[in-house]
């Protein structure tokens, strides 16, 4: 048979890539990174109108213009700022928009920062690509050690790939944080790449900070969001990036050989999510509140396991003291009907650490929380 090449090779040994995907009948599931809400009826009803009035064909490979027009104004909105359509590429999801970035700038050998633990798409693609990801700890609380960061700065490295709010670990980073980061990606002339697919999933008095707040890394800073997570739109697989002009048109080309254009009626969806009402995000965060206050508690009351708080997404990243390893953990549980996902899919650093999604019901959470305390009290 025919043999796949090099480069998928680099990626078929991630724990990312090998995870259980067969689940029995009556399995809890608190592994998916998905909202379980229907999709607002007001955007899918845009692109239903999209497709009636025959917006069916390719558009501008940056993305429809009204759609990114549209993201400018949400920006303005939401942070203060000013962006143009220029400013924006609209990408296939989020994923997508990941492997444009590390495709356009890494060359063989090159190295990109990422933080442990951490969403592992980000080292899947930067290897995929030929590049070297170099893991960079966080604290204890699952914060920045800027320290750490730029102790591992090398003449090879060329950009840093973060998360706020957090997959897995849900910890949103605070002003301080993403300037410090700012402030090492202009001393050592690097890419900074925030991911801030989760911005409008917030907890407490938790705010949001933006990294297009800030002005001086305008030139090298690349905002990356989606609409996957905020209007329960993953299936849709829209996502866009905020960045310098120049810095778009670098990106286009690749983006372009990939996959021309994104899908046109899903973009009028997205314009309807952004300039439609927003209760619709104020109703799915006060449910994400509650199901996050039931797992809080329920976890609190399991022993050998402690958690920090969730500032932000939909996770719990809990820490357990049995004597197995994180993969082992995840295995023991599946088996008896509670899907998690291991720590250290998201990194050395996650050992001994699960990660737990409240995106489903209540009824479900009730019930997979119980059968996950029972499960452990049993565990040697």
């Amino acid at each position: 048979m025919f043999e796949i090449s090099e480069m998928v090779k680099r990626i078929q040994g991630s724990e990312r890539s090998q995870r259980k995907i067969t689940v029995p009948k009556g399995a809890i599931r608190m592994d998916r990174g998905e909202p379980d809400f229907p999709t607002p009826p007001h955007i899918q009803e845009a692109a239903t109108r999209a497709m009636r009035d025959n917006f069916t064909h390719y558009v501008d490979p940056y993305g429809d213009r009204e759609l990114r027009e549209a993201i400018c104004l949400s920006l303005k909105r939401d942070y203060g700022v000013v962006r143009n359509p220029e400013n924006i590429l609209i990408s296939a999801g989020g994923i997508e928009a990941i492997h444009v970035i590390s495709a356009t700038y890494l060359n063989p050998g090159d190295e990109a920062l990422v933080f442990d633990p951490g969403y592992s798409a980000y080292w899947d693609s930067i290897v995929l690509f030929g590049g070297k990801p170099v893991f960079v700890p966080l604290t204890d609380r699952f914060h920045l050690d800027l320290q750490a960061a730029r102790d591992r700065i090398s003449k090879r490295t060329k950009m840093i790939f973060l998360a706020s709010p957090s997959n897995p670990t849900a910890a949103v980073l605070g002003e301080e944080e993403i300037g410090g980061l700012a402030k090492i990606a202009l001393e050592h002339d690097l890419l900074l790449v925030i991911d801030e697919v989760y911005h409008r999933l917030l907890y407490g008095e938790i705010e949001h900070f933006s990294i297009c707040r800030i002005g001086e890394v305008k030139d090298r800073a690349i905002l990356l969001n989606s609409f996957s997570k905020t209007y329960a739109m993953t299936g849709w697989r829209v996502g866009y990036l905020v960045a310098d002009a120049k810095v778009i048109r670098d990106l286009v080309g690749f983006h372009k050989a990939l996959v021309i254009c994104v899908n046109a009626p899903a973009q009028k969806g997205c314009v309807a999510a952004l300039m439609g009402p927003q209760d619709c995000v104020e109703d799915m965060t006060a449910e994400y509140t509650k199901r996050m206050r039931l797992v809080e508690k329920a976890l609190k009351g399991i022993e050998r396991i402690s958690t920090p708080p969730c500032e932000g997404a939909f996770y719990f990243f809990p820490r357990f003291q049995h004597g197995v390893t994180s993969r082992e953990m995840t295995n023991y549980l599946a088996d008896r009907g509670i899907f998690v996902r291991s720590g250290t899919e998201f990194g050395g650093n996650g050992q001994h650490h699960i990660r737990i999604s409240f995106a489903i019901s209540i009824e479900k959470l009730e019930e997979g929380m119980e059968m996950l305390k029972k499960a452990l009290d049993e565990m040697d």
